[in-house]
């Protein structure tokens, strides 16, 4: 029987990539998975939501800007209801590769995976900032300390899960979200993994660490988070 994979793409004033990341999942899983998409816009302003239902995905639209964070949760809720075995984040901008999800899948469905991570730096160094590349670095060092997990790139948001675990691992930031989901992961004793992906830049539009004071925010966010799960 075929696995029922979920696709959630959050997506905030995407109009220019969304048709072309919604083309290409199709085209990867048509042929061998039962799937469907579920779109959030984020309050966009711009035809987010209409591109997205033109495409064929199911569509939510946030009447106002939330994060990447409430957005994926609104997804993974929209999800849910459908029973998938496998919910899959995947951004909007073209960043995530979709011929990679069978990489995720794999390890979800026959190697006894819970979370299945994709890692920007398992197989090459990516190019991005010097001051990213650090924090990235330093933050994944950190779980890994909290953990146990041996992990290279925590704040990649491209990862997967059984669908039957979203309790498990459904956060409660609104922004910058990902470490939060797998310290609760690891609290729950779940088995994490990562897979290798390509750093791809975004094909159109400006990536959220484009200025000072989103540098400045993301460490102080994901302090935020590691208390909130370890305080409970």
């Amino acid at each position: 029987m075929r696995s029922r994979i979920a696709i959630v793409i959050p997506a905030f004033n995407e109009e220019p990539t969304l048709a072309e990341v919604i083309a290409k999942i199709k085209k990867c899983l048509s042929q061998e998975y039962d799937y469907r998409i579920f779109v959030v816009d984020d309050g966009s302003d711009d035809r987010t939501s209409d591109v997205a239902a033109d495409s064929g995905a199911e569509v939510a639209r946030h009447p106002f800007p939330t994060g990447v964070g409430g957005a994926t949760k609104t997804g993974f809720l929209m999800a849910r209801t459908w029973n998938p075995d496998i919910i899959v984040q995947i951004d909007a901008d073209g960043q995530h590769e979709p011929e990679e999800l069978r990489k995720f899948f794999h390890e979800i469905e026959t190697q006894g995976c819970d979370l299945v991570i994709g890692s920007r730096f398992l197989k090459t160094d990516p190019e991005m900032s010097a001051v990213r590349k650090r924090g990235i670095r330093f933050f994944t060092w950190l779980v890994n300390q909290l953990t146990g997990y041996n992990l290279t790139d925590i704040t990649n948001g491209y990862r997967a899960f059984r669908a039957e675990l979203l309790d498990e691992v459904y956060f409660s930031a609104e922004k910058n979200w990902a470490i939060e989901m797998t310290l609760r992961a690891s609290r729950c004793g779940l088995r994490v993994k990562e897979v290798p992906v390509a750093n791809i830049g975004r094909i159109k539009g400006q990536s959220q660490f484009y200025n000072l004071s989103a540098f400045v925010a993301y460490p102080v966010r994901a302090i935020m988070q590691i208390i909130t799960v370890y305080s409970k």
